[in-house]
Formats: structure tokens, sequence, C-alpha cells
């Protein structure tokens, strides 16, 4: 059975100039939305701010079907904001809104903070998730090899269960939501910055870059680093994350948009493998009597499944007796989108894995782009929700004026 979401649309929005396509004038910010397949709701938008709103800080937009008003924000300092899509646009509907300055400061909804060695991102005073700044280590008895920082872990449901696991006991080395590359040659030699207890490569938390709290977004940027531990440690790659996490209530919605840029004076050949790249470990309670379930887009079968090209993949099974899990999607101008993916056949993790179609290099100098988005929910998946998170996803192409 197909699942596959053929909905995926071009958020290209349209200033009208006027309520009937008059010519435009600078003080009007009227702009339309292009029809989708499917209703959608309560969903980021992402568009560009009008020039003569460019020195306005707080914004916001109206409905001009239900003339409701919702904040939006600037994404730092570029001529972009973000909204959350309040009323339900039908299927072929296409509404107009206006964009305009908020007539108050808005206030925030999203929270970033640091908190005893890591950093906490929240929603209406409720952890989302938390990236660790300080190394994290492995529980008693198992080899410090193991220890890590830059990762996520935990990521909590709106009803806050932990979906995520780091250290398991089949894996130590799979540390909840995770980057690295497991089967890499630098400057002639093998290196494996995924499998930790081969002592040849590991990735790191190098440092904050910012913090940013808001009305419709929260934001944090870090740095990391893929370090060859051979002899002396040295760091390969540089990499960094911009994690956005939206005031969405339900299901938890956030974002990674990672850039790794080789660093040393020769390139890393990322080789032909089985898996490596961005990954995701369930919670350890997926790996008990109960169960667990893997699906993608495409299909329920995850043996079927493993080394697909899907949009996105869901995990999900029972934590403290409840039903819970994560949907992970995959941004369609990844590398070699859409990227195929490692489906474990027993265990509860997966991994999009470009590798899998051959090896590439990352040459000095020339960052490597990914994004990836989240969304951890309470119960089972529900399709049309993902569907119209999916199709908004990252689809922001630049507004156009109509003179």
């Amino acid at each position: 059975m197909s699942w596959r979401n053929s909905t995926i649309i071009t958020i290209s929005i349209v200033f009208l100039g006027g309520p009937f396509g008059d010519a435009a004038s600078a003080d009007d910010h009227t702009f339309e939305l292009p029809a989708s397949e499917i209703l959608l709701e309560d969903c980021p938008i992402q568009i560009a701010v009008p020039e003569s709103l460019g020195e306005v800080e707080h914004l916001e937009v109206v409905d001009l079907r239900t003339k409701s008003v919702t904040d939006a924000q600037r994404i730092g300092d570029s001529e972009r904001c973000v909204f959350i899509l309040q009323d339900p646009i039908s299927a072929g509907e296409t509404p107009k809104f206006s964009i305009q300055k908020s007539k108050n400061p808005p206030a925030d909804k999203v929270t970033v903070s640091r908190d005893e060695g890591r950093v906490i991102m929240s929603l209406n005073d409720k952890n989302v998730l938390a990236y660790n700044v300080e190394v994290v280590s492995p529980p008693e008895g198992a080899d410090p090899i193991f220890r890590r920082s830059g990762h996520i872990h935990p990521a909590w449901t709106p009803d806050g269960l932990i979906v995520t696991d780091e250290f398991p006991a089949d894996h130590v080395h799979q540390h909840a939501i995770f980057s690295a590359w497991t089967k890499t040659t630098f400057e002639g030699e093998r290196v494996d910055f995924w499998n930790q207890k081969a002592e040849t490569g590991t990735v790191e938390h190098r440092e904050v870059l910012d913090l940013v709290s808001g009305p419709v977004f929260g934001e944090l940027k870090v740095r990391l680093a893929h370090v060859v531990t051979k002899t002396e440690n040295q760091d390969v790659l540089d990499e960094v994350w911009t994690i956005r996490l939206f005031a969405i209530a339900d299901p938890h919605f956030f974002e990674i948009e990672s850039v790794q840029t080789c660093v040393a004076e020769t390139p890393l050949t990322i080789d032909e493998y089985h898996y490596g790249g961005f990954a995701f470990r369930g919670a350890a309670e997926f790996f008990s009597e109960q169960g667990h379930s893997m699906v993608t887009n495409e299909t329920s079968d995850r043996v079927e499944g493993n080394h697909s090209r899907p949009d996105w993949v869901s995990l999900f099974g029972q934590v403290s007796g409840k039903q819970c899990g994560a949907v992970m999607f995959s941004h369609p101008e990844n590398f070699r989108s859409p990227q195929p993916v490692r489906l474990h056949p027993t265990k509860p993790y997966f991994v999009f894995s470009p590798c899998v179609l051959g090896e590439f290099s990352l040459e000095p100098g020339q960052p490597f782009r990914s994004r990836y988005a989240y969304l951890t929910f309470d119960g089972t998946p529900d399709r049309k929700r993902i569907g119209q998170l999916w199709t908004t996803f990252g689809r922001e192409d630049a507004l156009t004026i109509v003179p």
C-alpha cells in the first residue's frame, strides 16, 4: 500500500496591491496563498517581508476571510518571516491575507534557555527537546568511550512522554537524535564517526552560537565537530545546527538545518555504506514486550521499506503504557533527495543515509546542507496531520510582487 503524499505545494506568495488586484502601493501588503490539494491548518508558513516593512520589528498577519490576527516572526536578520496558519484552508482554496506592523509586542510562546549542561526548548512552559551541551557519560558499567555531547535527548510528546533514548544497551553508540557518518576515508585511512568503539572518530559539541525565544518559533544555533581520534585528535568537519521549534501544540514540530564543512586541508570521502547520516533512536520502552512499529509514507513493512526513498518515517510504541511516537521528514532539496533510509529490522531506530547510493566527498571549505523536521506525538501516527505539515515543510519560495 502506498502512502506517498503528492500534495507538496510551493508557497509562492503574490502581493496583490489591493483588495481587487489594483496597482500595488507602498502601504498595501495583501497576499494570496496558492491552493493545496488537502486541507491545511495549524502549519508554519514562511513568506518574505515587504520592503516597506523592512525596519519593522514586530509583525502580524490578518486572515482577510475571518479577520483573525496571528503573530509573524522574523527569521534572524533576514527579509523573511514565519506565521502559523490558524484558520483552516480548504483544498483548492486560495485565501487572501495581509501583513502589517503589530499593534502590541507579542509574548514569547517558545522559550530557549540553558539548564544544567543542556539547552531546553519549551512551548507554553512545557519541555519539547533538550540539546546536550556538556558531555553525557554512559551508564555505569559501559565503556566511557561512548560518552557524547552534541545530540538531542530527551524529546518529549505534548503529554510529556519521552520518545528518544541514548546509550541503549544493544547499541550504546546511538544517541537519540544525532548525526554521524559511518564508513569514511580521510587521508587514506578508514574513519568511523558513528561506532565510537572503533576509536577512530566521534562527534562533539563545540559552542552555542545563538538562542532565540519568540511568539512563533524559538531557535537554537550550535556548532559541533566531527573529530578523528586515531592519533592526535583532529577536527575534520565543522557542523552548525540551527534548531527551530514552532509554536504548534499538537504534535510538537521542530526542524534542524545542518551545515557541514570540511575544515581539513584534504577532503573527507563518505564511502558507500548501508547506514550513516541523520539518525533517530526511539524510546527504550519501544524495545519491550509491547513492541513498536515503523512505517513510512510508502509502506508499513519495515523490511520492504529498508533502503527505500520515502518522504518520511514514523516510529511509535508504548511508553508508560501509553501510545506515542515520532515522525522524521527529509527535506525535498536535500542531497540525493528523496534520500534512502535505513530501517532496522527489529530495533527502534532509523537513519536517512544518502551514502547508500554511493560515495561522495566533502571538499574543504564547501558547505554541505541538509534539513530534517520532526514531529513528536501522542497516540498513533495521524497521516492527515503528517500530510499537512509535510505539505508546508520548507516550501518557502520568494514572493512575487505584482506591478
